[in-house]
């Protein structure tokens, strides 16, 4: 009785600390990410868009992860723009309901792919990295936001889950240095890495609102200890070397070199 008491509570334990699908879990976290300080990170990160990255050049701009409303990604100017969303029950209108692991999108067809935490908050967050490289076209541009592990956020993970078992803190905790090693491996060319969120992760809105010193420091100084980071990569067409022989057409005789034959010709016979 005492061992399968012990096994039943291990497993448990360990079930507490693994990563849900986004499939399963979006609606808890979506719900946590329209309190003050998931409105406090979309407000942060959506500064970055709109200053840096509206203009991107493109057709077709995606979004994925958490905060699917309309205002995040004002200023954008793209004729087709979408969200995917990884389950009916937050797709907002005009979005897709998709599995992130299996798009149902051909390849190399989107622009632009903007990513808010649908990486960490994935069960396998390289199997979704890859099937979105495959979506992006050659020359596109994804935008990844993740949580910093050396946030924050990121710190509280562990004792959070401990102690709640909530679903917004069952996420992996990706260091850049990894998460630029995959995007090299899919042909990814990171240009950027930006920080941002440096307040603590409490709900109190008042605070959140007002820039305070330490927000204002960081974002001046380019802190790497905010809430989050964010990737700009390019994907990069890769060519080897070509095998392809060329024919080479022979020269077209012309008046000179007939001449000139003859001309050696009656100089040998003499």
């Amino acid at each position: 009785m005492l061992k399968d008491f012990v096994r039943q509570r291990s497993n448990m334990l360990i079930d507490q600390f693994k990563v849900i699908d986004l499939e399963h879990s979006i609606a808890e976290i979506d719900s946590w990410a329209k309190q003050d300080f998931g409105r406090y990170l979309l407000r942060q990160q959506q500064r970055i868009l709109q200053r840096k990255y509206s203009k991107l050049p493109g057709y077709r701009l995606m979004h994925l992860g958490l905060f699917p409303d309309a205002e995040t990604l004002v200023g954008f100017e793209h004729l087709h723009s979408f969200h995917m969303s990884p389950s009916h029950l937050v797709a907002p209108k005009s979005s897709v309901v998709s599995n992130y692991s299996e798009i149902p999108l051909p390849s190399g067809v989107v622009d632009v792919a903007v990513l808010q935490h649908a990486i960490e908050y994935s069960a396998s967050p390289q199997a979704v990295l890859a099937e979105i490289s495959r979506v992006v076209a050659p020359g596109g541009h994804m935008l990844l936001f993740l949580f910093n592990p050396y946030g924050p956020r990121g710190l509280i993970k562990l004792p959070m889950q401990l102690l709640t078992g909530r679903a917004e803190y069952r996420f992996h905790n990706l260091r850049k240095a990894r998460v630029v090693d995959w995007l090299s491996l899919l042909n990814f060319q990171v240009l950027e890495i930006d920080h941002g969120a440096y307040n603590l992760p409490f709900n109190r809105q008042h605070w959140l609102e007002q820039d305070s010193r330490w927000e204002k420091l960081g974002q001046k100084v380019h802190f790497p200890l905010g809430n989050f980071y964010m990737i700009h990569a390019v994907k990069r067409e890769l060519r080897g070397i070509s095998n392809r022989t060329h024919s080479w057409r022979p020269a077209a005789s012309n008046g000179y070199n007939s001449s000139s034959r003859k001309i050696n010709s009656k100089k040998i016979n003499k």
